[in-house]
């Protein structure tokens, strides 16, 4: 493989059963991301562009077909290696957030600063998405735009390799989310 093919995808498939109704949620996908290549995935709702995100991550697992992260096959990984992955090498920005009510927005940043290898404080990482005054509030007392800038905090945090992102803008102004991926990929 390309040293520089970070994720490639071969034949992806995805099927769900519900009772006598099949979903064909992705089939035979074929794809390659490159090392600072920044990849947008645009569909209608129901396309499948959740569904890849969660293969790519290692949150679902595919069907059918195959999946490389660096060149190591992520659809043959046991549930060690995919935790692992994700914990070292894969942000998730999720479109409902995710966060944790009962903790402040550094403690929601700090989960995943805890267990990565080199990752930025909590306060750095809520300072680049502009939240620097806002450390000690909880989720509740955030906007949905601040929130969901936690969320980018959070995934950013513990610099990772892949970003994935699940409509992360959704709740920002153009001008905050144009300055937030802008200042991360500083």
């Amino acid at each position: 493989m390309d040293t520089d093919r970070t994720i490639s995808a071969r034949g992806v498939t995805k099927v769900y059963h519900t009772g006598d109704v099949t979903v064909n949620a992705l089939d035979g996908v074929d794809f390659d991301l490159f090392r600072g290549e920044i990849v947008v995935l645009l569909g209608p709702s129901g396309s499948g562009k959740s569904t890849l995100l969660n293969i790519i991550g290692g949150l679902d697992a595919p069907s059918g077909g195959q999946v490389f992260f660096n060149g190591n096959e992520l659809t043959q990984f046991d549930d060690r290696a995919l935790t692992d992955y994700r914990r070292h090498h894969v942000g998730f920005v999720f479109q409902f957030y995710n966060l944790i009510p009962s903790l402040t927005a550094r403690e929601n940043v700090s989960l995943v600063t805890e267990i990565a290898r080199k990752p930025m404080t909590p306060e750095d990482a809520l300072a680049l998405v502009g939240l620097e005054d806002r450390l000690d509030h909880f989720p509740s007392q955030l906007s949905g735009g601040e929130q969901q800038r936690v969320a980018i905090a959070r995934a950013i945090a513990k610099r990772p390799a892949i970003l994935l992102c699940d409509e992360p803008t959704g709740a920002l102004t153009v001008v905050r989310a144009s300055s937030c991926w802008r200042r991360w990929r500083q």
